[in-house]
């Protein structure tokens, strides 16, 4: 499962700023693409497995899915792409084209995998984002 590498690198990232902040993070936030072969369940698992013995020891792993969208460069559609909802659609290599006119399309979304913002808990004890 590579959602522990994933994790591994998101905790070694998070850690020189979690000691600048001046507080306690309790919530990280990453934004996912839906074509990212990375399974939710398994990253908050891998996440809350690694933080143990650090300072992000109980931060709360959130992660929103940003949907595949694209552009076609043939009828000018921007918009979703159509795809089957299928559990193997994540473990292959997905065509997408152009729901309008069936061209090949560019992705505009879909591939991210990005720190959106931290929650962190001030030694006031309120949570600021």
């Amino acid at each position: 499962m590579h959602e522990y590498s994933v994790a591994s690198e998101l905790i070694h990232a998070l850690l020189p700023q979690a000691e600048s902040l001046g507080g306690k993070i309790v919530g990280v936030f990453l934004k996912k693409g839906e074509l990212r072969i990375l399974s939710n369940h398994a990253m908050v698992n891998a996440f809350e497995l690694l933080a143990e013995g650090t300072v992000l020891e109980g931060a709360q792993l959130e992660i929103e899915l940003i949907p595949v969208t694209v552009s076609c460069a043939s009828c000018g559609y921007k918009g979703e792409a159509d795809h089957v909802e299928d559990e193997a659609f994540h473990f292959s290599v997905p065509i997408l084209s152009c729901p309008t006119c069936g061209a090949e399309v560019d992705l505009i979304t879909g591939r991210e995998l990005v720190v959106d913002r931290l929650s962190v808990q001030t030694s006031e004890d309120s949570e600021t984002s």
